[in-house]
């Protein structure tokens, strides 16, 4: 297999998650928008599904979150096993949601100029 090849293959992977990603998150915010148990909301099987899509979703997750803060904080710690909320901050959505921004910038996972 050339080098061409391979980055082709890659793209696909990469615009198959993408397209499984959005399909998944669309219906879980569609299905929750107006539930208040953060244990109905995350134990969606559309949220469950794209926790076991692992750790390439994560990218994707953040980028969601920056462009809204819905509740992918459950998501983030499942895939991750890291949680970098400060305790005093747990309960805030948008200080819960910069935090794993931050986070994710960190990891190299976001860019700085993203918005």
């Amino acid at each position: 297999m050339d080098g061409q090849t391979l980055q082709v293959q890659t793209e696909t992977l990469d615009s198959r998650l993408e397209r499984e990603f959005a399909r998944l998150a669309q219906a879980w915010k569609q299905d929750t928008r107006y539930l208040s148990s953060n244990t109905e909301i995350a134990t969606h099987p559309a949220y469950q599904r794209i926790i076991g899509l692992g750790r390439d979703v994560v990218p994707l997750i953040l980028a969601d979150l920056r462009q809204e803060p819905y509740p992918w904080f459950w998501a983030l710690r499942a895939i991750t096993g890291e949680d970098p909320v400060a305790a005093a901050n747990q309960g805030k959505v948008r200080q819960m949601a910069e935090a794993w921004i931050q986070w994710g910038k960190q990891k190299g996972l976001l860019s700085d100029d993203e918005s």
